[in-house]
């Protein structure tokens, strides 16, 4: 792998995170430059390269963009945000050799094994299965989800759409609230809950349920508020989300054999970790009745590092730029 210097970007519904990275020859990425900027203050993503050049930065010929979004093709339109986000355009604004769009939730993933073990933080003790796939997921604006699959002594990342699967509740109360959203969703995925976005959906529901005025907005102020606890529609609210994410969590697993390990990433899950370090959060991922035992000493971690998207960018890049 070349010590080329790479644009890489890590760019969500709400926040573009822009950096120049270097590989070394131990595989380790270094950042410099970095900048975090929110989407709605840009029309595009072109314009948030140019703000981050404005202090004379210097373009380097490689860019690597990690998206909120399926990938694939040239253009890349965001599930959650208006902005479109074509390679070519970029490419030839820029003077680019080479621009490469990965889901943001790949970029994830291969930044995993590149991370050392205090950039994470163990939910569920385990031991990882020599030469088995780990699943990396989370919440952040959406509900991204990647396998990483060990090749040999390179990693192979699969990208998925895993978070727009539809949402299955477990408990009574999870119940009620699905047919409240349901009511404004014709489909309901586990994106539409568990997620910034979802949380407010919750927080709403809640509150209908209750016969409470939902005075509060975004997961801004309803995470603030549940850890307060200055709100029980706010904490009921991130309690069903959590709980609902570690259904998702051990469902992945079971899909596609991830006995060697999950990580579970992005900027809800950082700040609403405390609901995380909980025997219920533990108990509801791996309870899955007559299988359970399959889950048992898979080890469950989450990833504390807030620039993992766009230091796994970095392994996207062509291995020899023309």
């Amino acid at each position: 792998m070349s010590s080329q210097a790479i644009l890489v970007g890590d760019v969500g519904g709400t926040n573009v995170r822009l950096a120049i990275a270097h590989i070394d020859s131990n595989q380790q990425v270094e950042l410099s430059h970095v900048e975090r900027m929110p989407v709605l203050s840009f029309p595009s993503l072109e314009e948030a390269i140019e703000a981050w050049q404005a202090d004379g930065r210097i373009l380097p010929s490689t860019a690597v963009f990690a998206l909120a979004g399926p990938t694939g093709a040239d253009e890349v339109r965001f599930t959650n945000s208006s902005w479109l986000v074509s390679a070519s355009a970029t490419k030839a604004r820029f003077g680019f050799d080479h621009v490469t769009l990965v889901n943001d939730f790949a970029a994830q993933a291969r930044a995993v094994p590149s991370n050392n073990e205090d950039a994470f933080e163990t939910l569920i003790e385990g031991e990882a299965q020599a030469g088995a796939p780990i699943v990396v997921l989370g919440p952040g604006t959406g509900l991204g989800m990647a396998l990483l699959v060990p090749d040999g002594r390179e990693w192979r990342v699969l990208s998925t759409e895993g978070g727009h699967q539809a949402y299955a509740p477990v408990s009574p109360r999870e119940r009620q609230i699905l047919e409240v959203v349901a009511e404004d969703l014709p489909y309901v995925s586990y994106e539409n809950l568990v997620s910034g976005l979802g949380l407010d959906r919750l927080y709403k529901a809640i509150a209908k349920l209750e016969g409470r005025v939902a005075r509060l907005k975004g997961g801004d102020e309803i995470g603030p508020a549940a850890i307060a606890g200055d709100d029980p529609s706010a904490v009921e609210a991130v309690e069903v989300m959590i709980q609902s994410l570690a259904t998702f969590a051990g469902n992945a697993i079971l899909a596609t054999g991830a006995r060697g390990g999950c990580v579970i990433a992005g900027g809800v899950s950082e700040a609403l970790a405390p609901f995380m370090r909980t025997s219920e959060f533990v108990a509801r991922l791996l309870g899955r009745g007559p299988v359970s035992g399959y889950l048992s000493g898979i080890p469950v971690r989450r990833a504390r590092n807030a620039f993992a998207a766009l230091e796994g960018a970095a392994f996207f890049a062509p291995k020899h730029p023309a």
